[in-house]
């Protein structure tokens, strides 16, 4: 008995590590920026100015480097109100060009794998906003002062 109870357990938090979430997507109209969350109760269905977009997308709860999930990093500028999403440490370290860096907002595959689509970032110089979607339809190769800056990783649909 002992050992199904171990077994069970070592199953379920094999699985709760890896399970899949949303990341959510909140837009500020006042400050024209994006945020990119986990929390839903962060500001669930909207709060302070933040209106909820929707789900942007699947993402895992926690890291596993030998199958190629890594952090998707937040970092934060308090000057320009933006939050930039990163899986490369190198691009902004600890904290780079007015950003600090805030940790792991979740984690994606760095590389593609079945199943999963491409991590779309957006650059909007105009606002100085970050835009992040897993629907290359929404903003194809720009839109509404939003530029293709690069793919960031790769995630799931929901």
């Amino acid at each position: 008995m002992k050992k199904i109870f171990i077994l069970s357990l070592l199953v379920f938090l094999s699985y709760s590590a890896f399970c899949q979430q949303p990341l959510y997507r909140y837009y500020n109209g006042k400050q024209q920026k994006h945020y990119y969350t986990v929390n839903f109760n962060e500001f669930g269905n909207g709060t302070r100015d933040w209106m909820l977009e929707g789900q942007a997308c699947l993402v895992f709860s926690d890291g596993d480097r030998d199958r190629g999930i890594v952090p998707l990093l937040r970092y934060f500028n308090s000057r320009t109100g933006d939050h930039y999403y990163t899986i490369h440490r190198h691009i902004l370290g600890n904290g780079a060009q007015g950003y600090n860096l805030e940790g792991p907002a979740c984690y994606i595959y760095k590389f593609r794998v079945d199943g999963t689509v491409p991590l779309f970032e957006y650059y909007n110089q105009r606002t100085g906003d970050h835009f992040y979607t897993a629907d290359r339809t929404e903003l194809g190769r720009g839109y509404d002062g939003y530029v293709f800056d690069a793919i960031v990783g790769f995630v799931f649909l929901q």
